[in-house]
C-alpha cells in the first residue's frame, strides 16, 4: 500500500508544481510589455527521499523558488543612466527657451539695437547741429535700453520658472521616496514570511529609477531586504519604511530662490544629478552666467558712452551730461555674516577706474579689514578719492595760482612726498579748462617727486569727467597700498581737502567709507571676525539700463564749446566705441562680445542636444542588455507552458493509473 499512496503522493506534488510553474509563465506572459517588469522562473527540486528495504525511492518535486531574473550590475547601471537623462531632459527645453532669447530674429535682438545705435550717431556726426539727427537718436537709445531690459526680463522669468520647476520636482522626490518606503515594508513582510517578493521588488525597482530620474541617489539593500535610500553625498531620504523629505527653503543669498534643504541643512550644492540638479545648474549657474554677461556688456556701453559724451558739448553748450542713465553700485551682505554691520548703496567715484569685477570687503577681526578683486583675486590699489568740483571748462577754467594754490603734499604706500608744486603763473593763474589736463599734471608732478622716486612709489591721477573729481591711486597692490593727501594749499581748489583715503587693508571704524576702482561704499555698524561685504557696478545693468536724456539739444556732438554747432568730434568719439577694444569686455568690441555670448548659448544648448541624444542611445543599449536577461521572450514563455501543460498531464495520467491499481487491488480483496 505504502507504495501505491507513495505514487498518489508523487503525483500530487507533480500537479501542484506544475501548476505554479503555469502560473509563473502566466504571470511572464501577461507582463511582457511591462515597464521593469524582471522575468521569473520556477526552481524545481526533488524532495528528500524515503529509505526502505535496505534502498531509497523518490517521494516527488517540490519548487524551491520563484526566481527573479536579474543582473544586479546592470539595474545600477540603468539607475545612473536615468540620472544622467533626467540631468539633460531637465536642461533641453530650458536651452530651447534660450536660445529664443538669443536668436536675434527679425533683426530686433541686441546686436541688431547695437549698430542701428551707432548708425544714429554716425547720422549726428553727418549734421552735427541737426535737431532731427538727434532726435532719432535719442529714439534710437531708448530702442537699444528696452531690447536689453526685455532680454533681461525674459532671462529674470526662466529663472523664476526653473524655481516652480524645482519645487514641482522636490515634490515629486518626496512622493516617490514615500512610495519606496511603503513597498520596503510590504517586501519586508513578505519575504520574512517566507514569501518571494518578486513583484514587490520589481515595484520598487521602477520607483528607485524614477527616482534617480529626478536626483541622484545611493542605494543600498539590508539584510532584510529593505532599500536604503541616500541623496546628496550621504543624505538618507528612505530609512526602511520611513523618509526624511527634502524641502524647498527661499534663499537670502540668491535672489529668495529655493535652496533644496535636509533636516534644515542646505544640501543645494550636493545634488549632482537628475532633473533636480539639471534644473538647479540651470537656475543658479548657466542663466546667472549669461545675465552676468549680458549686465557686462550693459554696464561697459553705459560707462564708455557716458564719459566719452559728458566730455564734449551739447547744442544748448552744456557739458557733462550722460547719455544713459549712471550704473549704481550693487553692495550686500551674506547672510553668514555674524556681525551688526550693515553696508549702503554706495555711488560711482571714476568711471574710468570701474573694472565691472567683484570686490570683496573682507574682515578678520573686529578692527582689521582688507579688500580683494574677487574676480582676479588681488588686493586692491589703495586711493584717495576727491570730491566734487566744478568741472573745468574754457568758459570756467580751473585757475592754478603760483603761490596761492600750487602745492600739494602727499603720502605714497607710506613714503612722504616733499612739496609738490604745480605748475601755475601769477594771478589769475595758469588755466586749465580740463579736467583730464589736470590730472596728468597732479600725476607728473607726483611722481617727479624725489623722495617718492628713491623709494619707487607712483600713482595714477585720473579726473572723473560724470562725478568731477579727481582720483590719486597707488600703483602698488600690495596690501600696504595706500594714498593720502596730507597737505598743499592746492587741496580746497582740487576737491582734494576733504576727500577719502583708502588703504588696501587697514583698520576700520564704524562708520567708515571705502573707495576702491571707482567704487564707494559705507560700512557701518559692528562687525564679526570672517564676515564679507560684496560690491560690484554691474549686477542689474541690463535690467535697468535706460536714457537719461529727454531733451534732444543736450545730445553732444562738439568736443569744445567754441566748435558749436559744427563740431562733430564727440560724436565721432563715440563712433568710434563700435570698434574699440573694451577693456571690460576683455578685449572684446561691444557687437564682438554679444555675438560671443549668444554664440555660448547656442553651443550649450547644441552640447545639450548631442549629451542626450548620445545618453538615450546609452539607455537604450541597457535596456536592450537587462531584456536579455530579465525581459520576457513570449516563444520561450510558450515553450515553457507547453512543457508544464505536458507535466501536469502526465502527473494526472499517473494519478489516474495508480488510482486504477489501487481498484484493482480493491477488487482482489472482493
Amino acid at each position: 500500500m505504502s507504495g501505491l499512496t507513495g505514487i498518489f503522493d508523487i503525483g500530487k506534488l507533480s500537479l501542484l508544481a506544475s501548476q505554479r510553474a503555469l502560473q509563473v509563465v502566466s504571470q511572464n506572459l501577461a507582463n511582457a510589455n511591462t515597464p521593469g517588469y524582471s522575468r521569473q522562473e520556477v526552481v524545481l527540486e526533488q524532495t528528500a527521499p524515503s529509505g526502505a528495504n535496505g534502498f531509497q525511492t523518490g517521494t516527488g518535486v517540490t519548487i524551491a523558488q520563484v526566481r527573479r531574473l536579474v543582473n544586479s550590475f546592470l539595474e545600477s547601471q540603468i539607475t545612473v543612466s536615468q540620472q544622467d537623462l533626467g540631468w539633460l531632459q531637465a536642461q533641453a527645453d530650458s536651452y530651447v527657451r534660450l536660445e529664443g532669447i538669443f536668436s536675434d530674429s527679425n533683426d530686433q535682438g541686441i546686436s541688431k539695437q547695437l549698430s542701428e545705435f551707432f548708425n544714429a550717431l554716425r547720422n549726428v556726426a553727418g549734421n552735427p547741429q541737426g535737431q532731427t539727427e538727434r532726435t532719432v537718436l535719442l529714439a534710437q537709445a531708448t530702442a537699444l535700453t528696452s531690447q536689453f531690459n526685455q532680454t533681461a526680463a525674459d532671462l529674470i522669468q526662466a529663472r523664476k520658472d526653473l524655481n516652480t520647476q524645482v519645487l514641482q520636482t522636490i515634490t515629486e522626490v518626496n512622493t516617490l521616496a514615500a512610495q519606496v518606503a511603503v513597498l520596503n515594508g510590504k517586501v519586508a513582510a513578505a519575504e520574512t514570511s517566507g514569501q518571494a517578493a518578486n513583484d514587490l521588488r520589481d515595484q520598487r525597482g521602477q520607483l528607485l529609477n524614477e527616482l534617480a530620474k529626478r536626483i541622484d541617489i545611493h542605494t543600498f539593500e539590508d539584510p532584510s531586504g529593505q532599500v536604503q535610500v541616500f541623496v546628496g553625498r550621504g543624505n538618507i531620504l528612505v530609512e526602511r519604511a520611513g523618509t526624511i523629505p527634502l524641502a524647498g527653503t527661499p534663499s537670502a543669498d540668491n535672489s529668495g530662490f529655493l535652496s533644496v534643504t535636509h533636516r534644515g541643512a542646505d544640501i543645494t550644492s550636493l545634488i549632482g544629478g537628475g532633473s533636480l540638479g539639471g534644473l538647479l545648474t540651470l537656475r543658479d549657474g548657466t542663466i546667472p552666467d549669461i545675465q552676468d554677461r549680458l549686465d557686462t556688456l550693459a554696464a561697459s556701453l553705459i560707462n564708455e558712452v557716458n564719459q566719452v559724451h559728458a566730455s564734449g558739448y551739447a547744442l544748448d553748450g552744456t557739458t557733462g551730461n550722460a547719455l544713459f542713465a549712471p550704473l549704481t553700485v550693487n553692495a550686500s551682505a551674506p547672510s553668514a555674516n555674524t556681525g551688526a554691520a550693515t553696508v549702503g548703496s554706495g555711488a560711482i567715484t571714476a568711471n574710468s577706474l570701474l573694472t565691472t569685477h567683484d570686490y570683496e570687503i573682507r574682515f578678520s577681526s573686529a578692527t582689521a579689514y582688507s579688500i580683494v578683486n574677487a574676480t582676479t583675486g588681488a588686493t586692491i590699489k589703495g586711493n584717495y578719492t576727491g570730491t566734487a568740483i566744478t568741472a573745468p571748462s574754457a568758459g570756467a577754467p580751473l585757475n592754478i595760482v603760483t603761490g596761492t594754490n600750487d602745492t600739494l603734499a602727499v603720502t605714497v604706500d607710506g613714503t612722504a612726498s616733499g612739496v609738490i608744486t604745480l605748475t601755475g603763473t601769477a594771478s589769475p593763474g595758469q588755466a586749465y579748462s580740463s579736467g583730464a589736463d589736470l590730472a596728468t599734471e597732479i600725476q607728473a608732478k607726483i611722481n617727479a617727486d624725489a623722495a617718492l622716486v628713491a623709494t619707487g612709489k607712483s600713482v595714477t591721477v585720473v579726473y572723473g569727467t560724470t562725478t568731477t573729481r579727481f582720483v590719486i591711486t597707488s600703483n602698488s597692490t600690495a596690501s600696504t597700498s595706500a594714498v593720502n593727501v596730507t597737505g598743499g594749499n592746492a587741496r580746497a581748489a582740487l576737491g582734494l581737502a576733504a576727500g577719502i583715503g583708502t588703504a588696501a587693508s587697514g583698520t576700520y571704524g564704524s562708520p567708515q567709507t571705502f573707495n576702491l576702482d571707482g567704487i564707494s561704499v559705507a560700512v557701518s555698524g559692528t562687525v564679526a571676525a570672517d564676515d564679507v561685504f560684496t560690491v560690484n557696478a554691474r549686477a542689474g545693468a541690463a535690467e535697468h539700463i535706460a536714457v537719461a536724456l529727454t531733451d534732444a539739444r543736450k545730445v553732444a556732438a562738439s568736443a569744445t564749446q567754441a566748435g558749436l554747432p559744427g563740431d562733430n568730434s564727440t560724436a565721432l568719439a563715440l563712433i568710434a566705441l563700435q570698434s574699440t577694444a573694451v577693456s571690460t569686455l576683455n578685449g572684446a568690441t561691444l557687437n564682438g562680445y554679444y555675438a560671443a555670448t549668444a554664440a555660448a548659448v547656442g553651443s550649450a544648448a547644441q552640447a545639450n542636444t548631442q549629451d542626450l541624444s548620445a545618453q538615450e542611445v546609452v539607455r537604450n543599449q541597457l535596456d536592450s542588455q537587462r531584456g536579455e536577461t530579465s525581459g520576457v521572450s513570449i516563444d520561450e514563455e510558450l515553450t515553457n507552458m507547453i512543457q508544464f501543460q505536458r507535466a501536469y498531464q502526465a502527473a494526472a495520467k499517473l494519478i489516474v493509473t495508480a488510482d486504477e491499481l489501487f481498484q484493482v487491488l480493491l477488487d482482489i480483496k472482493r
